[in-house]
C-alpha cells in the first residue's frame, strides 16, 4: 500500500462546521487511547477517525466497521507559549488526557487537514500536486473520504468507501492558519 499523508506544518486540525454530536450529546470522552495500537511515536491528532470500544473503554485504530467510528476533536492545549496555534496540538497516548470524539451523523460538515491518499488505489495520484488537483476538481469529479489509513487520518479516494463512514468532499479550502483543508459532508455514518 502506498498511503501518503498530506504534507502539513504541524499536526492535524479540525473545524466543526455543522455537526450534530455537539448538540445531541453523542460524544465520548471517557475512553483511553489503546497504547498497543498507538505505540511508539503515535500521536492522536484532531481530525482523525477513531474506533470506540466501550467494553474495553479504549479508542483504537479503525480497521472495519465492527466498532463505532468517531471524529477526534479534542480541546487544544498550549504546551509551549512560544509555539501557539492549533497546528502544534496533539494528544500523546501515554498521557493522562483522554481524547474527545464525536459520533458522526448523516449531513454533518467538518473541515480538516488530517487526510491521506493511496497511490496504489488511485493510480493517477502519484504526487501530492496530483492529489491536490483532484481535490480541487471535487465539484466535477466526486472525491470521498473514509477509514483505511494506518495513522487514522481520513483516507481520501476517487471511490466511495465500502466500510465505515462515507464522507464526501464538498469544498477544497483552507484551515484557520491558511494551510490546505478539505470540508467533508457525512453521506453515511
Amino acid at each position: 500500500m502506498a498511503t501518503t499523508r498530506l504534507t502539513i506544518d504541524g499536526y492535524g486540525q479540525i473545524e466543526l462546521n455543522n455537526v450534530a454530536f455537539r448538540r445531541d450529546g453523542r460524544i465520548e470522552a471517557q475512553c483511553a487511547p489503546d497504547t498497543t495500537a498507538f505505540s511508539g511515536n503515535a500521536k492522536l491528532e484532531n481530525g482523525m477517525l477513531l474506533a470506540v470500544d466501550k467494553v474495553a473503554r479504549k479508542v483504537t485504530k479503525p480497521t472495519d466497521d465492527s466498532l463505532p467510528i468517531a471524529l477526534n476533536y479534542s480541546t487544544e492545549h498550549i504546551y509551549d507559549e512560544r509555539t501557539p496555534g492549533l497546528k502544534n496540538f496533539y494528544l500523546n497516548p501515554e498521557d493522562d488526557f483522554y481524547p474527545r470524539v464525536g459520533y458522526l451523523a448523516v449531513g454533518d460538515l467538518f473541515t480538516t487537514n488530517c487526510i491521506s491518499y493511496d497511490s496504489a488505489v488511485d493510480s493517477s495520484w502519484t504526487t501530492e500536486s496530483a492529489f491536490l488537483s483532484a481535490l480541487a476538481s471535487y465539484a466535477t469529479t466526486a472525491v470521498y473520504g473514509g477509514i483505511g489509513s494506518d495513522d487514522c487520518s481520513i483516507l481520501v479516494s476517487a471511490s466511495a468507501p465500502t466500510q465505515g463512514p462515507k464522507l464526501k468532499v464538498v469544498e477544497y479550502t483552507t484551515m484557520p492558519d491558511g494551510t490546505t483543508g478539505v470540508k467533508f459532508q457525512v453521506i453515511t455514518a
